[in-house]
């Protein structure tokens, strides 16, 4: 009988794989609705932190690259299709960023916080290069001085302070997920 295989674990219990699936899935839309209705309302500093990288990155970080590209893909296309319009970008990067996480921290570095943090920072700048991107597709004069300083630096900032934020919570939930699953297995 051939073995199948959901991000990774070995699917002997539909209902653990379903619940698994479920969870994650609310995870991501719970995310999506408050980084696009809650934090654009509510802006800090006048910009919205990237609250779907902070949680494609420790998904990723915790579940391997399986698991950080599918909720990189899924995020992505949320993002995308709640608040968005011209051009879709977001969710390639989101499945680069969790599938390399997940990737790094699984086969070369091991888990640590100093190591989340380095893998963040590169995302992060990334992001601010994605955020310029559209910026300049979107926009006909940009003044990149003022563009750096009010938008991409508040941005980057609030970005790292909630991934650093979200780092200790998403790792409890996602070892709720995996007690859950290894002690019904």
């Amino acid at each position: 009988m051939a073995q199948k295989y959901i991000m990774g674990h070995r699917a002997q219990n539909r209902s653990l794989v379903a619940r698994y699936v479920i969870l994650v899935g609310i995870l991501l839309l719970v995310s999506s609705v408050l980084q696009v209705s809650v934090l654009s309302r509510y802006r800090i500093l006048g910009v919205v932190p990237d609250l779907m990288l902070c949680i494609v990155m420790c998904l990723g970080y915790f579940g391997g690259r399986q698991l950080g590209a599918i909720c990189g893909i899924v995020a992505g296309v949320l993002i995308e299709s709640m608040g968005s319009f011209g051009i879709i970008l977001l969710p390639l990067f989101y499945l680069f960023c969790g599938y390399l996480t997940g990737h790094y921290a699984r086969v070369i570095i091991p888990r640590r916080f100093s190591a989340f943090t380095a893998y963040f920072g590169v995302s992060l700048l990334l992001r601010g290069a994605v955020t310029l991107l559209y910026a300049c597709l979107n926009y006909q004069n940009i003044n990149l001085p003022v563009l750096l300083l009010y938008t991409l630096l508040p941005e980057l900032l609030l970005t790292a302070a909630l991934g650093c934020a979200l780092y200790f919570p998403l790792m409890l939930f996602y070892g709720f997920l995996e007690k859950g699953y290894r002690r019904k297995r």
